[in-house]
């Protein structure tokens, strides 16, 4: 530590803000206080301060003092580090601070910066909570540095407690960290999202942090809710009343899925706006954030993939396509908008099939009791360690469910991750129900708060800063429900409506890609000959969108099957869309799971509205599990694997092969390579749905 430079004063600490952010900056409320206590006082902090406010300049100016004083560098833990460049970058260039990241996306920088740190010339290292596990990263940097870290910053603090709305496994291990650094370093762990239980449970969990709270909602937000079931009456909403909003924005949508759809809508109606989510590479992403920030697009059609991290002071507004699962990550996104305006606008489209979504993620937020003991058993079962896809092949268990139980076992520290997989550790493990399903009912409290928020007629803002437990006193005055409607509550074209569900039907079909590999039970995988293999074929739509996908849904429910409507549209993808070379010459079906003769009627159906022959060329001679009994891909081919057998029915032309759905298309997989077997010509695979598990 430098003594030399004494403490850090105000004007010292302005300097700094002025070169940050211009030189009439001045310190937001409680700023400077919080800069004092970090490096002065070297005081442990919890800032709870609404999206904007600036946690990140506090922390980076804080490390500026620090480091001029001689402290080591700052070590930013952050779930978000793909988000953070913005920050990063400024930091950089206004400060002159040199910042590291290590994460699993620049493993061949890897080296340059564990070294910096080492050596001294890193300012600031991020890292993710998960890198606090391992134990290269332990012994290579945290062993080896020369001096401790002058700082530690837990971003996204709320994680911490069970009940934060993000709860993440992987910061229990920031707990212990926490309750084992030495008094003399400073910590500083944000959250914007953090209300009275929150903050207490985070208090209890982490000694000494003083909290240091600020105002939750901004007052240039202009609030309103439009419930509206139809998703295809929400394009029809977005075409009308987009345009009408200021400045550029951003429409956040629950799936890519939708993201894409969302798009390309609202582009075919003349806005430039461009879809972002996480499934993009880091660059496309960064060049979209620049064109927003940019205002070279109206906006963006987004996931959450676009929040914490950036920044864009004149952002008008933000509209939800669909309502999100709960308050406080409503709460985080509008908070984009408006940071540098008097005033901006955030919309929020909700209904009934919403709820679909959120109910389906709190379902599967834990996995069953069963899931853990299989994965535990199948580990703990094998003399050498497994990767996880090994473990999938042994056990029934979905790759969601497999990945959940090994991150949460890992770090209870039950298993272990080694250089060749996972294996058991000696510590006993049990599950902790009463733990799981409370958090489970938090869950379904926040959605119920979210359902009350979207059909109240109180102020809106108010019901926000209630839930956050903010400091609001009286009704906001601005928001729809206190000052009017500023947004139209219906659509005022039916005939967009109608060319809003042909935009989901057009946009629905999807590719059904031929599997090249078949998995071996004993290890392993081979190719599948080319004459055996069956085509690239296609499906309609995804279950229960609008248009085609619900009726595909009603269909199935129905006694009488599927509509007439749904065939003529097979039958003209088919013949308009697809068009595929060789032409189907007939037309079979994949034998129903359960033995009824749905799909037959519908192939055969298919097959009248093409002008062709159908052949019942495929009969089932196996049982096979019920529909949801098998979790993952791997069960599912070994599930059908000899069930068809092909009649003599079969002809030696081109077939289109038909069914229902599809998911990990092992059923038409096998089909067709029994076809092929018996001489078929090629096989083509059309579905009439694609189940999605979001």
């Amino acid at each position: 530590m430098n003594s030399d430079a004494g403490s850090a004063t105000r004007a010292e600490a302005r300097r700094l803000l002025e070169r940050s952010i211009g030189p009439d900056a001045q310190f937001r409320p409680q700023q400077w206080e919080s800069i004092d206590r970090l490096v002065n006082e070297r005081e442990r902090l919890l800032l709870v301060q609404r999206t904007g406010w600036g946690k990140s300049t506090v922390y980076f100016i804080a490390t500026k003092l620090l480091r001029d004083r001689g402290a080591g560098p700052t070590l930013i833990v952050s779930p978000l580090l793909a988000l953070m460049h913005n920050q990063i970058q400024d930091a950089e260039r206004q400060l002159g601070l040199e910042a590291r990241t290590i994460n699993s996306n620049n493993t061949d920088e890897w080296e340059e910066a564990k070294q910096s740190v080492v050596d001294g010339t890193c300012d600031v290292l991020l890292i993710s909570p998960e890198r606090l596990a391992n134990r290269e990263f332990q012994e290579d940097v945290l062993v080896e540095m020369d001096e401790e870290f002058g700082l530690l910053v837990v971003d996204e603090a709320h994680c911490i407690s069970d009940w934060g709305h993000d709860f993440r496994p992987d910061y229990r291990r920031i707990k212990r960290i926490l309750r084992e650094l030495p008094d003399h370093i400073p910590v500083a762990a944000t959250t914007a999202t953090a209300n009275d239980r929150v903050v207490e449970d985070v208090t209890e969990q982490v000694p000494d942090l003083r909290v240091v709270r600020g105002d939750l909602v901004r007052e240039s937000l202009r609030i309103q809710t439009v419930e509206m079931d139809s998703r295809a009456e929400r394009l029809a909403w977005l075409a009308e009343n987009l345009r009408e909003l200021p400045s550029a924005g951003i429409v956040y949508c629950l799936t890519t899925d939708e993201v894409e759809v969302v798009a390309d809508w609202l582009a075919e109606r003349g806005l430039s706006v461009a879809p972002y989510h996480g499934g993009m590479d880091g660059d496309r992403r960064r060049e979209l954030e620049d064109r927003l920030l940019a205002n070279d697009v109206d906006g963006l059609v987004a996931t959450n993939a676009l929040g914490m991290g950036f920044n864009k002071p004149d952002l008008g507004w933000v509209v939800h396509f669909q309502r999100p699962p709960n308050l406080i990550r409503y709460y985080q996104e509008i908070g984009r908008a408006g940071r540098g305006l008097d005033e901006a606008f955030a919309v929020v489209l909700s209904g009934e099939e919403d709820d679909e979504i959120a109910e389906f993620f709190i379902e599967q937020a834990f996995p069953d009791p069963d899931d853990f003991e299989t994965v535990l058993e199948t580990v703990a079962a094998s003399d050498e360690p497994l990767y996880k896809y090994e473990i999938l092949k042994r056990a029934n268990v979905s790759w969601k469910a497999a990945s959940k139980c090994l991150n949460i076992l890992r770090v209870d520290n039950a298993v272990v991750r080694v250089d060749d997989g996972f294996e058991r550790t000696a510590r006993d493990w049990t599950y902790d129900r009463e733990r799981f399903e409370s958090i489970t009912d938090h869950r379904w409290e926040e959605l119920a708060q979210i359902r009350e928020f979207v059909e109240t007629d109180a102020c809106l803002t108010k019901f926000i800063d209630d839930a956050l437990d903010g400091s609001m006193d009286a009704p906001c005055g601005r928001c729809a429900n206190c000052a009017g409607e500023f947004l139209p509550t219906a659509v005022r074209d039916d005939d967009l409506v109608a060319a809003a569900v042909d935009h989901y039907r057009a946009e629905s079909w999807d590719e059904i890609s031929a599997r090249y590999y078949v998995p071996e039970r004993g290890g392993g995988r081979s190719k599948i000959p080319e004459s055996r293999k069956p085509e690239d074929g296609r499906v309609l739509c995804t279950y229960g969108d609008p248009g085609l996908g619900e009726l595909v849904r009603d269909g199935r429910e129905s006694e009488s099957g599927y509509s007439d409507e749904l065939v003529d549209a097979a039958v003209d993808h088919v013949e308009e869309v697809w068009d595929p070379t060789p032409a189907p010459a007939w037309v079979t079906a994949v034998p129903s799971r359960s033995g009824e003769d749905r799909v037959t009627d519908l192939a055969e159906r298919i097959a009248d509205g093409l002008g062709l022959p159908f052949a019942d060329a495929l009969r089932k001679v196996e049982p096979t599990a019920p529909d949801g009994d098998l979790a993952n891909s791997y069960q599912k081919r070994w599930d059908v694997e000899g069930v068809f057998e092909a009649t003599a029915s079969v002809r030696p032309e081109p077939v289109l092969l038909v069914d229902e759905t599809v998911d990990t298309r092992w059923a038409l997989t096998e089909a067709g390579m029994m076809l092929r077997d018996a001489d078929s010509g090629a096989v083509y695979p059309l579905a009439l749905a694609e189940r999605t598990g979001w």
